[in-house]
């Protein structure tokens, strides 16, 4: 076991995970065609010189990839010293970097199949530096566990508090995670099969003008073909829909099957993945928001989706690189852990509903995009597809009117409550300590509709409640003041 307190590096099987993962970026396409280059198209498998030069150049990469691995692992030390992580790094020129522990907001750890063959985790310290500043660490689980142990025992602080704590454990069923899976917004799909058909268009431009024109003409010839009738378009698009449907249900199930969860008064530690294994370990005091979604379908069959948002910086930016909680609506036992058991009990303050504006803002765009389309339809007599048009702006419309609706702000005792979302409601729950700024916007609009956008933003999140009445935004402008200031507030009658 490793003794945390004196430089060391990591151990042996360590380094052979890191030389595989060089290895696997050396074998890439530019591998493929360097070699082809070199030895020509023209290679004869048959003489055993071309094996022995195939040879030679296997073990030259072979060769480059342990020069690489040694010289990214052999610099490497860590220790923990008077509380702080130092991390030791650099083969020319030496750099020490510290880590406060009590400044390490999550500790995110993934065990891909190298790493659960030598038993090994890579544990990545998440803090609000920059992203390219991370850290990873690469340990077997009883030196983790050790690790692991020695910064929740540091960000305690007190033996009296971590004697109070025991560690539960709550376990997610699959056949929840893949309900709540077909559940979501399947108009994603199609924002992956738009992406995918820009690329193929994007391609097209890109031929000459005599394939575009013989692409054209067999377009026209094959013009009346049922594959190319409207209802034959409808069916390729629906089959390609539910191939990519497919797809995502599986990356779903994939990343988060066998989700567990141990837990305390302090930490959430969630365990997830079927074929590689990852791992998120949330601090008590450094969850800034809790984001919980419920669409008509989850409504429906008691299911949610939920997220423990932290800093900007300590989380990855990229929506596919966060931790989301599908399945089982269990958003009253995390509120419970972060609000408190009597959470629900917290007397409301203030309480404000957003006005048309939120209508105005939601369909702006789409009405803009729907016009101009509709335009170069009808310039190109092309009226039968301004059907798509019409029930293009509909569905805005429809995305608008329920924006409106949802939107409002609820501040209680402790705690505030924004609500949002179109046709799914989304609740977003902020502690007042956890706020970093709060501002009044107002539009040249403002003066006629007696409306204004209350911005406040926590060190991972903005939150923008649009339309509110003057006299509601400024209420709760001076409300949001006071808390976080922890001066006292005196309630209006």
């Amino acid at each position: 076991m490793i003794d945390f307190y004196e430089p060391q590096r990591m151990s042996l099987n360590a380094f052979f995970i890191i030389f595989v993962k060089i290895l696997k970026s050396i074998f890439g396409l530019s591998v493929v065609y360097i070699f082809v280059k070199i030895f020509g198209s023209d290679i004869d498998f048959s003489e055993s010189g071309t094996w022995v030069r195939i040879g030679y150049s296997v073990v030259a990469v072979i060769l480059v990839a342990l020069l690489l691995a040694g010289a990214s692992y052999y610099p490497k030390k860590f220790y923990v010293k008077e509380g702080n992580l130092v991390f030791i790094h650099g083969l020319l020129s030496r750099e020490s970097t510290t880590i406060p522990l009590d400044r390490i907001h999550s500790l995110r750890t993934r065990q891909g199949i190298w790493y659960r063959l030598f038993e090994m985790r890579g544990i990545v310290f998440d803090t609000l530096a920059a992203k390219g500043e991370e850290i990873e660490l690469i340990l077997d689980e009883k030196d983790w566990i050790s690790l692991r142990n020695v910064i929740e025992s540091e960000e305690r602080n007190t033996k009296d508090l971590e004697s109070e704590t025991k560690l539960e454990v709550k376990r997610f069923a699959n056949k929840y995670l893949l309900s709540d899976a077909l559940c979501q917004n399947h108009l994603k799909g199609m924002a992956i099969l738009g992406g995918f058909l820009a690329v193929v268009f994007d391609g097209i431009n890109n031929f000459t003008d005599n394939a575009v024109e013989t692409i054209s003409c067999l377009a026209n010839s094959f013009s009346e073909a049922p594959l190319l009738s409207p209802l034959g378009i409808v069916c390729f698009f629906s089959l390609v829909y539910v191939v990519i449907l497919s797809l995502w249900i599986g990356k779903v199930f994939l990343r988060y099957s066998d989700m567990s969860l141990k837990y305390d008064k302090l930490f959430l530690s969630f365990s997830y993945g079927l074929l590689s294994r990852s791992s998120s370990r949330f601090a008590y005091g450094k969850v800034c928001t809790l984001w919980i979604k419920r669409n008509f379908l989850e409504r429906k069959f008691g299911l949610c989706t939920l997220m423990l948002k932290q800093a900007l910086n300590v989380s990855a930016q990229k929506d596919d690189d966060n931790l989301k909680l599908y399945g089982f609506d269990s958003s009253d036992f995390f509120l419970k852990w972060w609000l408190g058991d009597d959470y629900r009990e917290n007397q409301e303050i203030l309480c404000a509903k957003s006005g048309r504006g939120v209508f105005v803002h939601s369909i702006s765009f789409d009405f803009f995009v729907s016009v101009v389309v509709a335009i170069i339809l009808i310039n190109c007599e092309l009226y039968i597809w301004l059907i798509a048009t019409v029930l293009y702006l509909a569905i805005s419309v429809l995305k608008g009117i329920y924006a409106m609706r949802r939107s409002r702000i609820i501040l209680k005792e402790s705690y505030l409550v924004v609500f949002n979302g179109r046709f799914a409601e989304i609740e977003n729950y902020v502690k007042y300590q956890n706020i970093e700024s709060v501002r009044i916007r107002k539009t040249p609009f403002s003066r006629f509709s007696r409306r204004m956008t209350l911005i406040f933003s926590t060190a991972g999140t903005t939150f923008f409640v649009r339309s509110l009445l003057e006299e509601d935004a400024s209420q709760i402008y001076n409300h949001l003041l006071l808390k976080t200031l922890n001066l006292p507030v005196v309630r209006a009658n």
